[in-house]
C-alpha cells in the first residue's frame, strides 16, 4: 500500500543516512565516492531536478500529457513528470540506495560476514513464517493486513511474486552462508552442523518458493540455484572441504521438501495457457508501439509510467497499471537515457571487477534469479529486496580483495589498532 512504502522508504532513508554519517566519520573506513559513482549520482539528481521544477516549457516538450490537456485553463501541466511526488520519493530512495552499496562495499570482510548472516536469517524467516502461516490457514499477515493470495506462501510479503523474487535472490546465499569463513558463529561450527544446516535452510526456501506458486519466481530461483551449483561444481577449488555436495543436497532435498508440500497449485499455473499475466506481454507491445520516442529518450519520472500508459492504454487492456510488471522497460521509459546509462556504468562495474570467490559466487547466483524476476515483475520497486540487492551490487562492483590483503586491512583497522596501543601500554 501506498502507506507501508511511505514508511519503508523513511525506515531505508533514515538508517542510510545514519550509517553514512557513521562512515564519513572515519575517512580510512570508507573512501571518497569514485569518479563513476559522482557522475551516476550528480546526473540522476539533475534529471530528476529538472523533472520536478515548475517550468511549463519543459513539461510541453518531455510531458507525458495529450495536447488537449495544455488547452485546458485550469489544467495545463507545470511539471514534466507528472507525478513530481513520487519522482522525489523514488530519487530518495534510490540516493539512499546508492549509499547502501557504497558502504557495503567497502565494510571490512568481518562486518560484510555478519551482514550475509543478517539477510540469511531473514530469508529463512521469511520461508518458516510464510509456511506456518499458510499450513495454519492465517488470513491476516502478522494479523494486520489481509493475504492478498491465501492459497499460496508468501510470508510477509503483499503477495506471492514479490514474495518469490525475495527468495530467489537469496536462495544461494542461504545455501553457502554455512561455508563462508567470515560469517560469525557458523564459521566454527563442525562440518556435520554445517552440512545439516545448509541442507535444511536451503531445502526450506526451496519449499517455500515451490509453495509461493509463483511461475515466474519459481523458474527464477532454479535459474539462479542452477547457476550457483554451476559455479561451485566448475571452481570447486575455491570451495572448502565438503562445501560443494551438501548444496546439491540441499537442492534436492528442496525438491523433497516441495514436493511434499503440495506442487499441484504450482504446476496448474504453469499449464495455464492465457491468464492475466499473458495480458503482460500486451502491455510491454503498446509500450513500445505507441509511446513517443522522445519519453523513452528523455523519460518521464520515477513513478511516471502509470500517466504516461494511461495516454496509450487501449480499451481490450483492462486494469489500472501502477506498475510495467518489467522493470527494465519502466526504468529506461522513467529514467530514459540517462537511466540507460546509469545501467551502463553498473554493468560495466559488475564486469570490470568479475571475480570468482567464494563470497561472491552465490550473490552472482541470485543477481541472475532477480534479473529473470525484473523482466516479468517488479521486485525491483520492493524496499526489502531492493536493500539486499544494493547490497550485492556495492560488493560485486568493487575490485575482489586477495584473503591477504582483506587479512591486511583487518589487522590495520582502527579498532585492531586501538587493541594494539592497549596491549603495548599494559
Amino acid at each position: 500500500t501506498p502507506l507501508t512504502l511511505t514508511a519503508t522508504g523513511l525506515c531505508l532513508l533514515s538508517g542510510a543516512g545514519l550509517a553514512w554519517l557513521f562512515a564519513l566519520k572515519n575517512p580510512s573506513v570508507l573512501p571518497p565516492l569514485s569518479r563513476g559513482w559522482w557522475f551516476v549520482a550528480a546526473s540522476f539528481s539533475l534529471l530528476t531536478l529538472l523533472q520536478v521544477l515548475p517550468i511549463p516549457l519543459l513539461a510541453r516538450w518531455f510531458g507525458p500529457y495529450p495536447d488537449a490537456l495544455f488547452a485546458h485553463p485550469e489544467l495545463s501541466p507545470t511539471r514534466w513528470s507528472p507525478n513530481p511526488g513520487m519522482a522525489l520519493r523514488g530519487w530518495a530512495v534510490f540516493m539512499a540506495l546508492f549509499a547502501i552499496a557504497w558502504i557495503a562495499g567497502h565494510l571490512r570482510p568481518g562486518f560484510r560476514g555478519v551482514l550475509w548472516l543478517a539477510i540469511s536469517l531473514m530469508a529463512i524467516f521469511q520461508a518458516l513464517y510464510g509456511l506456518s502461516s499458510h499450513a495454519g490457514g492465517a488470513t491476516h499477515i502478522l494479523g494486520i493486513w489481509e493475504r492478498n493470495n491465501p492459497a499460496a506462501v508468501h510470508g510477509s510479503f503483499s503477495n506471492r511474486n514479490l514474495f518469490a523474487g525475495y527468495l530467489a535472490l537469496t536462495w544461494p546465499l542461504v545455501v553457502a552462508v554455512w561455508w563462508l569463513r567470515d560469517v560469525p558463529l557458523l564459521r566454527s561450527l563442525p562440518k556435520e552442523l554445517k552440512i545439516a544446516g545448509s541442507v535444511i535452510s536451503g531445502a526450506i526456501i526451496g519449499a517455500a518458493l515451490m509453495g509461493s506458486t509463483s511461475r515466474l519466481g519459481a523458474t527464477a530461483g532454479l535459474v539462479g540455484m542452477l547457476t550457483a551449483l554451476l559455479l561451485w561444481t566448475r571452481y570447486r577449488g575455491h570451495l572448502k572441504g565438503a562445501a560443494l555436495w551438501p548444496a546439491w543436497a540441499a537442492a534436492f532435498a528442496a525438491f523433497l521438501f516441495a514436493t511434499w508440500y503440495g506442487l499441484a497449485p504450482l504446476t496448474d499455473r504453469l499449464a495455464a495457457t492465457r491468464t492475466v499475466d499473458a495480458v503482460r506481454l500486451d502491455v510491454w507491445a503498446v509500450m513500445l508501439r505507441d509511446i513517443d520516442l522522445v519519453h523513452w529518450i528523455f523519460g518521464v519520472g520515477l513513478g511516471g509510467f502509470e500517466a504516461a500508459f494511461k495516454t496509450v492504454q487501449p480499451a481490450d487492456i483492462t486494469g489500472w497499471w501502477d506498475y510495467a510488471h518489467n522493470d527494465l522497460l519502466q526504468w529506461l521509459l522513467e529514467a530514459g537515457l540517462v537511466g540507460a546509462v546509469v545501467l551502463g556504468v553498473v554493468l560495466s562495474g559488475l564486469w570490470r571487477h568479475a571475480a570468482i570467490r567464494t563470497e561472491r559466487m552465490p550473490l552472482y547466483a541470485g543477481l541472475v534469479a532477480l534479473v529473470l524476476v525484473g523482466i516479468g515483475d517488479f521486485s525491483w520497486h520492493i524496499p526489502g529486496t531492493q536493500v539486499v540487492l544494493a547490497i550485492y551490487l556495492g560488493v560485486l562492483m568493487q575490485p575482489a580483495l586477495k584473503r591477504y590483503e582483506s587479512v591486511a586491512r583487518e589487522e590495520n583497522s582502527p579498532r585492531r589498532r586501538r587493541k594494539r596501543r592497549r596491549r603495548s601500554h599494559n
